[in-house]
């Protein structure tokens, strides 16, 4: 029986793209349109919460700039409408060897680069051997272990042309699997596994994707006016695009804007498209036609370092989430659609395959709200730890959402922790991003999207030389059930499920999270562009078929 997966529509407030004027609310259509009725001005103008860290397929990490390089390049495969990955640059469904280790596919004879390039199955080989390179210290390079030899590539014991990944000739590529992955069609389809034209990116050294002037587009738009750390850029349409007939939007325009009022007041002006809203401002605008909430396959959370030597203390962690209240933290602080949860993973994305139960469901709550209980077990942490008062540093991102949870989050713990003083440093996405990755905080204020739908895409972030755990927690029982989940149960769905709940359950007992709220978002938004298709995993949306409506 094969694991089912509910269908999520899942967009933040940089993808809730609209056209200035109009009011139709067919926008969630992902039908094609007849260019007879599009506006003459095919033009989107619209805002985005963060900046773009980095249009190199291999070195991105956040959200924000996947779903801007998935409307530049292309990968294999795409995932369409029905949240299934169908054919991109691959000609063809391919072909899969029945023991599920062998992926072929041909590529597109009419695919080319926005340099007059072709796109060779060269590409993706080249690409794929510096994602799994040492040397590139890509965080996604753990999504390519089940390929033929990428484990030893990864830890240096073997080179990077014994990838299982070869080009057979210009227009075929094959694929070697050391196991079956299930959801390997979905990595295809996923950012980390786009190609890239070694030529041009051997060309560029290090400026490669640090700017619109070092990135070549295969997909349906380019990337303009971007100088890679500014606050504006733009998508044009790709002329050179295999489907270029079949592209109505000649551009996106896009500026960043961090203050919800600030948004809201130039959608009024109708100098914008979109305004996410959050707060008081929600209720404000709760009867307006133009609202629109969409919940996402994405949670929220906080991470501890577990480098510091007082949040090593079981007591002092639990107590941490005992004091975040999250029912008022999603109902008044942010009020935007989002819900709270219970464990580490979003509700209504995977489900038992024998009992269709949902996994957070049946991996139930913990960390309720009870500030006395917090206060009993933080005197007791004092006694353990022989401290009466400490400092803790909270990283978080310096939009106004993350801004407001960091003091939300920061009260609590200060009101209710007598002794426990918090240090806010809100900083921009991409620095944050770094720092994080250098290990640099006490507290994290971070989250994840699924990239792809399957519980391990979440589950893997708390393996212990994840890169994602930036926390560095630790637990051998917790890492033996993934590696089971990933090999010796990879082909037994019951054992596979059974040994992800587990983990799960040493995560909860740990206190190794604190499980704030999965995401959704309210956005004033003029639902005058049609076509647009929304996925809620991956590359979280396709402009491809999207055009404007007078």
């Amino acid at each position: 029986m094969r694991v089912r997966y509910k269908s999520l529509v899942s967009m933040s407030a940089v993808f809730l793209l609209t056209a200035c004027g109009g009011n139709d609310e067919s926008a969630n259509s992902s039908s094609s349109n007849s260019e007879d009725d599009a506006s003459s001005e095919q033009v989107v103008h619209y805002t985005a919460p963060t900046e773009l860290s980095t249009m190199d397929t291999v070195m991105i990490t956040d959200i924000n700039s996947s779903n801007y390089l998935g409307q530049v390049v292309e990968g294999l495969l795409k995932i369409d409408e029905e949240g299934e990955p169908v054919p991109a640059i691959a000609a063809d469904e391919g072909t899969v060897s029945e023991d599920g280790l062998t992926y072929t596919y041909t590529l597109r004879d009419d695919a080319v680069w926005s340099n007059g390039d072709p796109v060779t199955a060269n590409d993706f080989v080249f690409a794929m051997q510096k994602l799994v390179n040492p040397d590139t210290g890509a965080s996604y390079s753990y999504l390519a272990e089940t390929i033929e030899n990428a484990p030893e590539i990864m830890a240096g014991e073997k080179e990077i042309s014994e990838l299982g990944v070869t080009a057979n000739g210009d227009q075929e590529i094959t694929f070697k699997l050391t196991q079956p992955t299930p959801y390997f069609k979905y990595l295809l389809a996923f950012t980390a596994f786009f190609p890239q034209n070694q030529a041009y990116v051997e060309e560029q050294g290090d400026r490669y994707g640090t700017s619109s002037d070092t990135v070549l587009a295969n997909g349906p738009f380019t990337l303009e006016n971007w100088d890679g750390t500014g606050l504006t850029w733009d998508l044009e349409k790709n002329e050179d695009y295999y489907a270029a007939d079949e592209i109505m939007l000649d551009a996106i325009n896009v500026q960043v804007l961090k203050e919800t009022s600030t948004a809201v007041n130039l959608f009024e002006a109708g100098e914008v498209d979109n305004a996410q809203l959050t707060g008081d401002i929600v209720q404000q605008y709760a009867d307006d036609e133009n609202v629109v909430v969409q919940k996402k396959a994405r949670t929220s959370y906080l991470e501890f370092n577990w480098d510091n030597e007082y949040l090593q203390n079981d007591k002092l962690r639990e107590a941490i989430g005992l004091v975040i209240n999250t029912d008022d933290l999603v109902n008044t602080l942010l009020g935007d659609g989002s819900t709270e949860i219970g464990g580490f993973l979003p509700a209504d994305f995977v489900t038992n395959p024998s009992t269709g139960e949902d996994f957070s469901e049946e991996a139930g709550s913990f960390l309720s709200y009870d500030p006395e209980r917090a206060k009993e077990l933080w005197e007791e942490a004092k006694s353990e730890l022989g401290a009466d008062s400490i400092s803790l540093s909270f990283l978080g991102d310096d939009d106004e959402k993350s801004k407001k949870l960091s003091q939300y989050i920061q009260g609590q713990i200060q009101n209710n922790l007598s002794g426990v003083s918090v240090e806010l440093r809100n900083v921009p996405k991409k620095n944050r991003l770094e720092i994080s990755d250098n290990g640099d905080f006490d507290l994290l204020l971070t989250g994840w999207g699924a990239d792809f739908s399957d519980a391990i895409n979440f589950m893997d972030l708390k393996y212990s030389d994840s890169p994602y755990n930036r926390g560095r927690y630790a637990n051998s029982e917790f890492d033996a059930l993934i590696d089971k989940a990933k090999t010796t149960d990879a082909n037994d769905e019951d054992k596979r499920w059974e040994d992800l709940q587990q983990a799960h359950q040493i995560l909860t007992d740990d206190f190794a999270f604190v499980p704030l709220y999965q995401e959704a978002e309210t956005q004033l938004r003029n639902p005058a562009v049609e076509g647009i298709i929304f996925n809620s995993v991956g590359v979280e949306f396709d402009l491809s078929r999207a055009s404007i409506k007078d």
